[in-house]
């Protein structure tokens, strides 16, 4: 028999705003959002530059927190976290891609993803190098895993942030403008490899994104405008 129960979203916005300043001096950057994102979801968060895109996504993360409205990530409402617990459910349960990649430049592309691993508590030595190694043959880098990210391209270097993002297994990664810093064939195969992960794993991605290409091929596409949600594809 087949059940009608609705599957819980892996993120759930419910009235959000986000404002800044006093009262004299109010700012708000979002306004009313209401958003569901299901588990396996690829979604492209669209809009031009500050509409508040960065903002949401950081709301979403548990990152920053909304001047009003709730968030639920994972089932587990942040509001009611205390800043350890939404750092512990952040390292556990997200990755995170940018557009600068947040490499060390100090660190070749292997350390780079097996420290935050190590650091984090996630895996032992042993467990931690298996899977850095796995994650960078995963992105095509196994050959360069000795490199510094001053010798590897820009494309090359995303690379390393993606592996570095799902070397823990995240449930979901929140991606704020991975092809921005790219030129467009090789942002097309980042986005390529990123839908790929997506496809192979159900990992949720959430990505914001001024790319006509991205937009174009993600599953679902949320435009913000005016800190306000001016489209939904799912609706």
């Amino acid at each position: 028999m087949q059940s009608n129960i609705k599957a819980l979203p892996a993120i759930y916005l419910n009235g959000i705003y986000k404002r800044y300043g006093n009262n004299e001096n109010n700012v708000e950057v979002l306004s009313n959002i209401n958003l569901e994102i299901a588990n396996g979801e690829f979604l492209a968060l669209c809009g031009p530059s500050g509409s508040g895109k960065s903002t949401l996504l950081n709301i979403l993360s548990g990152i920053d927190k909304p001047s009003l409205g709730y968030v639920v990530l994972l089932n587990k409402l942040l509001n009611d976290l205390a800043e350890k617990d939404l750092a512990s459910l952040r390292s556990k349960h997200l990755g995170f891609i940018f557009q600068f990649f947040n490499l060390m430049p100090v660190l070749n592309a292997f350390d780079n993803v097996f420290y935050p691993l190590v650091l984090n508590g996630h895996f032992d030595t042993k467990a931690a190098t298996e899977r850095s190694l796995h994650c960078l043959d995963s992105v095509g880098l196994a050959d360069l895993r000795d490199r510094k990210p001053g010798q590897l391209s820009g494309g090359q270097q995303q690379r390393v942030a993606i592996a570095r993002a799902l070397a823990h297994e995240p449930q979901i990664v929140v991606a704020d403008e991975p092809t921005g810093n790219l030129d467009l064939a090789t942002g097309d195969a980042i986005l390529d490899l990123l839908l790929n992960i997506n496809q192979q794993t159900g990992t949720t991605f959430v990505i914001s994104t001024h790319s006509t290409q991205l937009k174009a091929r993600a599953g679902r596409v949320v435009e913000i405008r005016d800190g306000g949600l001016a489209y939904d594809s799912a609706k």
